[in-house]
């Protein structure tokens, strides 16, 4: 049971997937939701991410930050910011540096414990990544796609920007797979609420496949139906 908000890309200077922040708050039941913004995938570097927390703030939030790359930070101090936040929101990037730098500072059992105590997670491509199994990702070396290890919340290997020609690597990568994957289009998002599915789009739309291992791995579109992910849970 619990509570995760999955966006596969697109963005936010357009406002292409800006609408899908109503659809995060809606998911806290906290009347002023505090948002707790983890930019760790893109080295702490928050450019251009304004856009997406003023969405945040113009739908009642407040917005608070958490730099796992500074080295200052206490234990008691991540702890602090990640369980009382209401809603979590992990911004784009490097997965692999985010989940060694998350294992590292413990923020990977702390974010495991804040979603067992009913807290939103939320991100984008490589914070929609981080709540599955594992995550497909350019993050290897020069750039290789390669499947990294995550949270584990979610049964799944899972690939973002799913409708971009290099990314669509994925199609074939996830066939060496023993586990059922998932690819999330730009401006798609996948919710998980207490056990059931549902789909939401930013203004450009976007497709969610299934890949289902006992099919060969081939592709299924499931937005009219993602409730046939339970199956898997």
């Amino acid at each position: 049971m619990g509570k995760i908000a999955a966006i596969g890309g697109g963005r936010y200077e357009n406002g292409e997937i800006i609408s899908i922040v109503k659809d995060i708050r809606d998911l806290s039941e906290a009347e002023n939701p505090k948002m707790l913004f983890i930019p760790t995938a893109g080295h702490d570097n928050t450019d251009g991410d304004h856009f997406m927390t003023q969405a945040f703030k113009d739908n009642g939030c407040t917005v608070d930050y958490l730099f796992l790359t500074d080295k200052s930070l206490t234990h008691e101090e991540i702890e602090e910011k990640i369980l009382s936040a209401d809603i979590i929101y992990v911004g784009g990037g490097d997965t692999g540096f985010m989940m060694r730098t998350w294992k590292k500072t413990g923020a990977d059992k702390l974010l495991l414990k804040a979603y067992e105590k009913g807290t939103v997670m939320s991100g984008y491509s490589a914070g929609a990544l981080c709540w599955f199994d594992n995550g497909y990702d350019d993050c290897g070396k020069d750039h290789a796609y390669i499947f990294v290890k995550c949270l584990g919340i979610l049964p799944f290997c899972c690939c973002p920007h799913a409708e971009s020609d290099s990314w669509r690597s994925f199609w074939e990568a996830v066939k060496t797979r023993d586990e059922n994957g998932i690819a999330i289009d730009d401006g798609a998002c996948l919710i998980y609420i207490d056990g059931e599915f549902k789909y939401v789009c930013g203004n450009e739309d976007g497709d969610i496949n299934l890949f289902r291992k006992d099919n060969q791995h081939k592709p299924e579109l499931i937005m009219d139906n993602p409730n046939i992910l339970k199956e898997f849970m």
